[in-house]
């Protein structure tokens, strides 16, 4: 696939099966990778198939740009090791090192708070609503079942709460019917352990103690259900949810953690609300990734039916929600802050255009120890608004940076019996090791005023492209802040003007000079589109070379009638996208027109064809010009061995009287004279070819000079700063071998396994090396001969 498209979007759970594509991954070069949620990436201890694929991108990409809101776990080498893949000599020692171990430009980091005042209206401030009513009586017979069951091998005594007693509890708040699921695996296992002959007394006693719990729970009706009855009448009351089910631009989504209870929920909902099919879905972990991307587009659709949506955890993140929805019930409270923050992400983030609604279901119990623990529960709610108004990262709290930590944390504070306030005191946020590791790299860039949730990297020492998209330009040892980049060179004031002018260059073109039938205007002369400047639309259609195009391209991207509307209008194109989720189609009916759309690269390709191998147009009578000056156009590029142009510029080469007169700038040139922005009146006068072609050779030989010229300045430029980064490069090869050195001699090893882990070790050190060696080579090194292409040819008005 990485031939056949040179742009790819494509999960890296489907990427990183190694007998599919890592063969392809080693022979394919990118010019920019990113990674999104690049925290799942790192080296957490153990090489996962992931990280491996992780770092064998990092060596295939000039550019690397990894994204994550929580870059650190609190561990250093996890930290080090996305690092590392940005640049493999930034961190000699993983597991220690200090901000004078490495050099500055490597991660970047923003809340949500820097970038309100960009995106305006993209983020809206939620409302958090949290309910809270009492448990009824079946429900508190269910609590008191459950503080009565009596775990084999569990003394009466014991200061603390059986951790599976704890399990237990966490299964009821989520629902009786979650916790009945569990209650029956914990039967099964007990029964299988009896008839293995193990010691049945106690093991019996806790199966019928757990059978009471179950015949409890069992008589809890849905009437009898306060959380679902208070979901219910918010529902159909109205309050405080306010969904109106009958509006295809209001949908619903509840969350809960089991699927037990996303299940009863589902069936229940649909029975008591009369849902008609269709109208109630759910998402979770065990449907195929089509049926939950199905599920996802479905919901985002005004024209689909569903109006209500339950969901899993699986749900919670890095799935978006929030086109038809803001409203979000939290069935079952998160154990976890992490969990509290990617739930509410899903309706709660960048481009939800109403209000975020966050409902918290909370049942009150007159059982105190029921009751204290419900309450750390809020404690989590309280901190997750707290982090949501105040701080930003909910994990400087808990600085575990792992949703199973983070509810082991819980789990253990209510076995202990811990109250609300204790634990609420020990979980005050502070700055955290990891907090501690961002800070090295970011005191490095001029501290805490730039602070986006982002690490970037390219290998190249001068500016990369994506400077622009990272917000500065960065390479191992230095950092600038980037000013936005000036406009490109153009003749045309917009792409809809460029577009506008080769249609009708292609529609007035006929076979000339007894070219065939064949030629590269073949119904050129048929070519069917409409220009509207005031709506800045193009509407072409497509005729069968650029259907052809579209045939590289997903099959929905391409209109069925093949005819094309596209547009420089960004508001229009926004109302165009918002249309298309509202409706059947996946696509949107307009298109964006810009440099990538193919439909403009069809046009370059076209236009180019206008002209011979040998051939370039003459602008007879151009304004601006002196008497009897002729100029010739160039471009020209000088690539690196890779055919990326590391310096591309137009000049101009006048001559006046047949004599050189000098170069000009074309920016100057294109002032001079207002070609492409201005009308020129076509005068009819001739052009003396035979003189411009007398004259060509040595604008030629004056153009390759210069070019030459520019290869020779941007060679000593970059040659000073790779002959720094080299220097760098070995000053971390000899860090790398005394610390090798010292880790053999510590680590106790037998002299065999010793030689043979210094061997490994010296073999990988050396591949570092050598590969960027290569890079440079084959990146920063620029072909000798410029390649030049003459634009055009002007001569100045007859006098």
């Amino acid at each position: 696939p990485f031939y056949y498209y040179d742009k790819a979007i494509i999960s890296i759970d489907t990427l990183k099966q190694d007998a599919e594509y890592r063969t392809c991954l080693e022979q394919a070069s990118w010019d920019i990778i990113v990674i999104d949620e690049a925290h799942n990436v790192a080296d957490r201890g153990t090489a996962s198939q992931r990280n491996r694929l992780a770092r064998l991108l990092a060596r295939r990409s000039d550019t690397l740009i990894m994204l994550s809101a929580t870059p650190h776990d609190g561990k250093a080498r996890s930290f080090a090791s996305l690092v590392n893949m940005l640049d493999a000599t930034a961190i000699t020692n993983p597991d220690d090192y200090t901000k004078e171990d490495f050099r500055p430009g490597l991660v970047i980091r923003r809340f949500k708070k820097d970038v309100q005042e960009q995106v305006r209206d993209a983020f809206r401030d939620r409302q958090v609503f949290p309910q809270r009513f009492p448990a009824s009586a079946a429900e508190e017979a269910a609590y008191d079942a459950l503080l009565a069951v009596r775990i084999a091998g569990r003394r009466p005594e014991a200061a603390t709460r059986d951790l599976f007693a704890v399990t237990l509890e966490k299964a009821l708040f989520s629902s009786p019917a979650a916790c009945i699921e569990t209650v029956g695996e914990r039967i099964r296992r007990r029964e299988r352990d009896i008839s293995n002959g193990e010691d049945t007394s106690p093991r019996r006693t806790e199966i019928a103690s757990l059978t009471a719990l179950r015949d409890s729970l069992v008589r809890i009706e849905p009437s009898d259900y306060s959380k679902y009855q208070a979901l219910l009448d918010g529902i159909q009351a109205g309050q405080p949810f306010n969904w109106r089910p009958t509006d295809t631009t209001d949908r619903l989504v509840i969350f809960t953690e089991r699927i037990a209870t996303l299940n009863w929920l589902n069936d229940q909902l649909a029975t008591d609300l009369m849902l008609e099919p269709g109208r109630i879905e759910t998402l979770h972990g065990g449907m195929s990734d089509v049926e939950q991307q199905r599920v996802v587009e479905d919901f985002g659709n005004t024209q689909r039916p569903v109006r209500l949506l339950l969901c899993s955890d699986v749900a919670s993140e890095g799935i978006n929600l929030h086109y038809q929805c803001h409203r979000l019930i939290h069935f079952d409270m998160p154990w976890s802050l992490m969990v509290f923050q990617q739930r509410n992400g899903r309706v709660d983030r960048y481009g939800q255009t109403a209000t975020p609604q966050i409902v918290y279901l909370v049942t009150e119990s007159a059982n105190p120890t029921i009751r204290g623990d419900t309450r750390i529960l809020e404690v989590l709610m309280a901190k997750d608004e707290q982090a949501y108004r105040n701080i930003g990262d909910p994990s400087v709290f808990m600085d575990v940076h792992d949703i199973d930590e983070e509810e082991d944390i819980t789990r253990k504070a209510v076995a202990r019996g811990e109250s609300d306030t204790d634990f609420d005191r020990r979980w005050m946020p502070k700055t955290n090791e990891g907090e501690s590791l961002l800070a090295m790299f970011l005191q490095a860039e001029g501290g805490e005023g730039e602070r986006p949730p982002a690490a970037t990297r390219s290998r190249s020492p001068s500016p990369p492209l994506s400077s622009a998209t990272c917000g500065r330009s960065t390479h191992r040892g230095s950092t600038a802040a980037t000013r936005p980049p000036p406009p490109p060179l153009s003749l045309f004031q917009s792409e809809l003007d460029y577009c506008a002018a080769a249609l009708h260059r292609l529609q007035a073109a006929r076979p000339e000079n007894g070219s065939s039938a064949d030629g590269p205007f073949v119904g050129a002369s048929r070519l069917r589109f409409a220009v509207d400047a005031e709506s800045g639309t193009l509407t072409l259609d497509a005729p069968e070379d650029l259907v052809t195009r579209y045939g590289y391209l997903p099959p929905e991207v391409l209109p069925d009638s093949r005819r094309f509307v596209l547009t420089t209008r960004r508001d229009r194109m926004s109302e165009a996208i918002a249309e298309s989720r509202r409706e059947e189609s996946a696509w949107p009916r307009v298109h964006y027109l810009w440099r990538l759309s193919p439909v403009v690269g069809w046009l370059n390709d076209r236009v180019l064809a206008a002209f011979g191998r040998s051939e370039a147009p003459v602008l007879a009578g151009v304004p601006g010009l002196g008497p009897d000056e002729a100029v010739f156009g160039f471009s020209g590029l000088v690539p690196n061995r890779k055919s990326h142009p590391l310096v591309h510029e137009w000049i101009a080469v006048s001559f006046r009287g047949g004599e050189f007169a000098g170069l000009i700038p074309f920016e100057a040139l294109i002032e001079r004279t207002g070609v492409g922005h201005r009308a020129i009146p076509n005068l009819q006068q001739p052009s003396d070819v035979v003189a411009l072609s007398r004259l060509l050779p040595g604008a030629v030989g004056r153009a390759r000079a210069h070019f030459r010229e520019r290869r020779n300045a941007f060679e000593a430029v970059v040659n000073a700063k790779l002959e720094e980064e080299v220097r760098a490069l070995d000053e971390f090869m000899a860090r790398q071998r005394r610390r090798l050195e010292l880790d053999l001699a510590q680590s106790g090893q037998a002299e065999p396994f010793r030689r043979r882990r210094d061997a490994q070790a010296r073999q990988d050190l050396e591949a570092i090396h050598d590969e960027y060696m290569t890079w440079i080579e084959e990146t920063m090194t620029t072909e000798p001969h410029p390649w030049i292409k003459v634009v055009c040819a002007m001569t100045a008005p007859v006098q």
